[in-house]
């Protein structure tokens, strides 16, 4: 039964709403599975921060996915008219991502205990350990769920003000990077821009109905993008990642820091932007229903289920592969399709349990 019910969903995941969102999610998750593979293969003593592989993946595929929830963000937002329905909405997105991050980091120290692993201090140190890993378990969730808050306060209480806007990013600069924050504070203006996109959809696409050879120009913006993205690349090093130098300017070098921040942003801009058309481009050329298209948009479907579980099949059926502290990038390929896999068997039993399916994002 559930290998009919797989089979029926995976031949159907594109056809049921626009697919170069789930598309995108879809590779999104693969590059997030490569890039752990990649940084779990190095030897100790060597960083993963200065593989070129694993840096071009992390120019932008959180970036990616914060602009495809933003994007969605807007069809829930503006559905939501009367104060009822946007209680309820806000309510029922809550749920959908506090209870992962809660109902994993619970199961973890269950688990710890039970094995003994654990060291109990006091059941004070014990309820601070647990609020705190839960706060900062899964930040990708949590950062979705501040940006989808934010957004809901800015267009129901102040009718999408510019300057209110403004005074958060400026706020931002100035606030704490604990707790997974300032990750959080790096992928709000992505959320952003997909949220925007989408309210403008209709005007955009009005626009661009207007211009003259659409195609040409879209494969020009494709084309310079690219160029963009590769030469901003070639500025990339461990200070663009936003986990060792953070967002926040207290304490640091203003305009290096400032320098950071807006080039971390800009390099993930044009990179979601140039593969954002590629992808266009290519499920033009080739159809949706394409085994490559509808294999990327089934994953797609199932992004947050993978995140959240692909640590379980990496942390105990995948083992350490390292010559000489760099890693084998075919090797790291096989162990993120074995990955995903088993990622995927694992979701989509829990999806098929009641009560069980919200640890998955079902």
């Amino acid at each position: 039964m559930v290998k009919r019910e797989l089979s029926a969903e995976f031949r159907n995941a594109g056809c049921k709403r626009d697919v170069l969102p789930d598309v995108l999610k879809g590779f999104g998750i693969i590059l997030v599975v490569l890039g752990h593979c990649i940084q779990v293969s190095y030897g100790e003593g060597v960083t993963f921060f200065e593989d070129k592989l694993y840096q071009l993946i992390y120019s932008f595929h959180m970036p990616l996915f914060m602009v495809v929830s933003g994007y969605y963000a807007w069809n829930s937002i503006h559905r939501a008219v009367s104060p009822q329905e946007r209680r309820k909405m806000i309510k029922k997105k809550c749920m959908y991502l506090i209870t992962p991050n809660a109902a994993w980091k619970l199961i973890e120290y269950l688990y710890l205990f039970a094995t003994g692993a654990y060291v109990y201090t006091g059941g004070g140190v014990l309820v601070k350990e647990v609020i705190i890993g839960i706060l900062t378990n899964f930040w990708f969730l949590w950062a979705v769920l501040y940006s989808f808050l934010l957004v809901c306060l800015m267009h129901y209480k102040f009718h999408d003000s510019i300057w209110m806007y403004v005074l958060v990013f400026i706020a931002m600069f100035f606030t704490p990077d604990g707790l997974g924050l300032m990750a959080c504070k790096y992928v709000l203006p992505y959320y952003l821009v997909g949220f925007y996109v989408n309210k403008h959809k209709n005007f955009l696409v009005a626009k661009t109905a207007v211009l003259d050879d659409e195609r040409r120009r879209k494969g020009t913006v494709f084309f310079v993008s690219g160029i963009l993205f590769l030469v901003l690349m070639s500025f990339f090093n461990v200070d663009s990642f936003v986990y060792l130098t953070g967002y926040k300017l207290i304490g640091k070098d203003y305009w290096v820091q400032l320098r950071i921040d807006v080039y971390r942003f800009l390099v993930g801009l044009c990179g979601i932007v140039f593969l954002s058309l590629f992808w266009s481009i290519l499920l033009n050329l080739c159809g949706q229903r394409k085994i490559g298209m509808r294999l990327l948009a089934y994953l797609g479907t199932k992004g947050m289920g993978i995140y959240i579980v692909a640590g379980i099949p990496m942390r105990y059926l995948v083992f350490q592969l390292a010559e000489d502290g760099k890693p084998c990038y075919g090797v790291n390929l096989a162990q993120t399709v074995f990955i995903l896999f088993w990622s995927v068997i694992i979701v989509e039993v829990l999806s098929r349990i009641k009560g069980v399916r919200m640890l998955v994002g079902q």
